[in-house]
This record gives structure tokens, sequence and C-alpha cells, in this order.
């Protein structure tokens, strides 16, 4: 009588990462989603891990990822053949699931790559309590650690109580108390006589002693119809930031390339008409303006993105890229209509409700202000009073939701020369964290440059101690 042995392998799922893989060469948001979540270990199949690999690196080039790339790749790296050669590649890309399915698909990758380390610990635990008998005890308690920093890996604990958080032990702003904080905003306001600013500061004072809503983890959402000069406010307002507050920012464009938009500001800041930078109708007085702001412009830390983008997987790569690099303070996105998403949904209000939401998380990860520049319908033209509301936001119902503040920019003086002459209303329709409110700023239409109608102040952002 014979006994069968039956052969037992780790817990794998050559379907999921032939899936994970497939969806990775198709899909940029998928690619990102399977970079960011999965590690070689979590393939179990070698050849699975060396493609993952090469996309993984692909991912962090910010390159593009196909069959055609990653099979050249793989070829200067002597490794085509070893992983089954273009036919493996092609299949894996046909093996596709939904993209908008891969983080269960990568969640299914993590429990079976959880399983294979429990029991990897376990025969290592299993051979050192054979090997050494008298040390139970010791060897018991060191693998139960290990099963505990095992499970605190993939069970990560984001909980925190109250206490916690107001002893900033587990504050995901700042460390120190939040009695303290409260009492260095008490003093700052009693010794300046002005308001201590929790975020950042536009650099308008008679908007920002109203309300600050450039604060971390905030979605801003700047709106109005064409010539209102929604750009030219955040691009003022980034400017401030970046050379009153000196720090870095970051613009994402996918309306203007780099080289007009660094034409933009300087005439914002040099105060030379746009008309005449572009014609080279200014005269000597203006060049000496604009050389001199271009000296600032050089050693300012704006970083602007310009390369074609056209999914929001995409932006979100790019501002990873910039935060990590550079470090921005606050980042901008001009404009959201622009944008639509990978997965080639045929309804354009469930894409801009998708890229709404995404904006809004990608705000919560970087712990960062983010703005979005937005159009509005023609709805505002039909009517006799052309003053903004949040209905005539394009596509508005998700982005509304989503948004923590909502800014509308509008001039009276386009549509009657006499009403208001340069000036420009910053109407704030929406404000999670405070009151709404409108203020009046001076504008140069020629020059595209914001002012406040009081004298400037300088207003201190609230400082973290790391």
């Amino acid at each position: 009588m014979t006994t069968e042995t039956k052969v037992r392998i780790a817990p794998n799922s050559k379907e999921s990462e032939m899936m994970v893989l497939g969806c990775m060469l198709t899909s940029t948001n998928a690619l990102n989603v399977g970079s960011e979540s999965l590690s070689k270990e979590d393939f179990y199949f070698v050849e699975n891990q060396t493609i993952f690999n090469t996309l993984k690196s692909f991912y962090k080039e910010d390159k593009p990822a196909d069959i055609h790339l990653i099979c050249e790749n793989l070829k200067r790296l002597d490794k085509l053949k070893t992983v089954g050669g273009p036919a493996y590649i092609t299949t894996l890309a046909q093996y596709a699931g939904t993209s908008a399915h891969i983080e269960e698909y990568c969640k299914i990758l993590k429990n079976k790559s959880h399983s294979r380390q429990y029991l990897s610990i376990s025969k290592e635990a299993e051979n050192e309590f054979l090997n050494d008998p008298e040390n139970a005890a010791k060897i018991s308690e060191k693998y139960h650690r290990k099963f505990i920093d095992l499970g605190k890996r993939y069970s990560p604990n984001d909980k925190a109580s109250i206490g916690e958080i107001l002893s900033g032990n587990k504050s995901r702003i700042d460390p120190t108390p939040v009695i303290e904080r409260l009492k260095t905003r008490q003093e700052f306001h009693e010794e300046h006589g002005k308001p201590f600013l929790t975020g950042l500061p536009t650099g308008y004072i008679d908007f920002d002693n109203k309300v600050t809503i450039l604060e971390d983890t905030s979605l801003i959402v700047v709106a109005g119809r064409p010539a209102m000069g929604k750009t030219a406010l955040v691009l003022n307002i980034l400017s401030n930031i970046c050379f009153d507050q000196n720090m870095p920012v970051g613009f994402i464009s996918l309306e203007m390339g780099a080289d007009q938009l660094v034409e933009r500001m300087l005439s914002i800041r040099s105060g030379v008409a746009g008309e005449k930078i572009k014609r080279g109708t200014f005269n000597n007085e203006d060049y000496e303006k604009l050389k001199k702001e271009d000296e600032k412009l050089r050693k300012a830390n704006f970083f602007i993105h310009d390369q074609a983008v056209s999914t929001v997987s995409q932006v979100v790569s790019r501002a990873r890229r910039l935060k990590d690099e550079e470090d921005i303070r606050i980042l901008a996105i001009d404009y959201i209509q622009l944008l639509g998403t990978d997965s080639g949904n045929d309804s354009r209000q469930y894409e801009v409700a998708e890229v709404s939401r995404t904006l809004k998380r990608l705000a919560m990860e970087l712990r960062i202000p983010v703005i979005i520049i937005a159009q509005l319908s023609r709805k505002v033209e039909e009517r006799t009073n052309k003053k903004p509301l949040m209905s005539d936001l394009r596509d508005s119902g998700q982005i509304e939701q989503d948004a923590d503040a909502i800014l509308f920019v509008y001039r009276r003086e386009y549509y009657d020369p006499m009403d208001k002459k340069g000036q420009a209303e910053i109407i704030l329709s929406k404000n999670r964290h405070g009151p709404t409110c409108n203020v009046d700023l001076s504008f140069r239409s020629e020059c595209g440059a914001f002012g406040s109608l009081s004298t400037p102040k300088k207003l201190e952002p609230e400082k973290t101690n790391w």
C-alpha cells in the first residue's frame, strides 16, 4: 500500500498577479496604485517580480509604460527571455481586468503575501524550537513580537484618542500640544494687533483679515468665466506665498506652456503690460523692470509642470513628485475641466466627479492646500445679473461637495466698462471651516496684477515645529 504525499505550496494567485500587471501595463492610474501599494515581495512568481520591478521603475521616473517599452527595457537588462519573452508580456496586457478595480486586485496579492510571511516566520520558529528546546520561552517571546510587528505592518493603527491629539503625540498637524498653540495665537494677536493665520496667507490684507482658506488638506476651487482673471489670481497668490513667505509652490498647467506662464509672471510682478511683452513694444524703463523681476524669478522656488497630461492620475503622479522632490507647500492645477480619468466613462459628469474626489484625496495625502481652477457654464451670460453662483460650476455637483472653499472671480467692468473700473470682486461662496465673504481687490487687466485696496500689512502663517 502506497501513501501519496500531497505537495503543499505557499499561498499565491497567479491569476491575480497577472491581473495586476496587466492593469499596470494598460492604465496609468493602475500603474500609480500598483507601484504605491505593492512591493516585489507581494508577487510569488519570479517572472512577475521582475516585470513589477520594471514597471515600478517606470513609475518612479515618470515614464509611460506599455508592452513595447517594457519589453525593450527588459531586453536591455537581458531579462526578457527569463520572464517569458514578448509573448508573456502581451498575454499580461490581454489578461488585464477592469483598472477601476485595481485596489481590490492589489488587496488579494497583499493577503497572499501576508500569509506567506506568516508561514515563513512559523517555519523559522519551528526550526528554532526543534534546535534549541531548552530556550522555548525566549524563542516564544521573539516570534510573538515578530507576529505582532507583521500584523501592524498590514493593519496600521490609525486611531487616536482625543487626549493623544490634544497632547500633540498623534497630531497630524503639529506635535506641539493644542493648548500651547492656542496660547501662541492669542499672544501673537495681542502683540501685533492683527489676526494669526492657521494656514497660508493669500497676500491680500482685505481678504486675509476676514478668512483663512489655504489650510493643509484643503481643496480650494477658484472659478470664473473666461477673461475674469482666475488664473491670474492664482498666479498672484502663489507668487505672494513664494516671495513673501519664502515657500516652494507648484503649478500644474494643462492650458498654457511654461514659457507663457513665465511671461505672465513677469508681467504681473513688473506691472509691464502683457501685450507689450508679447510684441516687444515696451520702453527701456519697462525693460529694467522686467530685468529686475527676471533676476528674482530665477531664484524662486516656483515650480511649473506643463508637460502633456490628460488624466487625473497623471496629475497625482506629478504632484507627488513635486512634493517629494521640492517639498512644495501649495499646489495649483489649471484647470479641472481639462482633466479626464482612465476609466473611459462616457458621462462627463461622472468623470468630473471622479477627478474632484481624487484631487481632494491628493490634498489629504500631501497635507497641503490644493487649488483647482474651474470654468463656469454659459448660463451666467444668459442672466441679467452676471454675478456667479455655485450652480454655475460646470458639472458642479461633486465639486461643490468635495471643495473646502469655492471662490469666484467677478469683474463688473467686463460687462460695463464704467462699473467698478479697475476692481475685481472675490466672492467666497463656500467655506467649510469659517465664514463666507465678498472682498474687492484692485485689478490691472493689462498685466493681470491684483492688489489690496487697503494699506498692505504682512500676516504671519502658523509655523510648525518640523
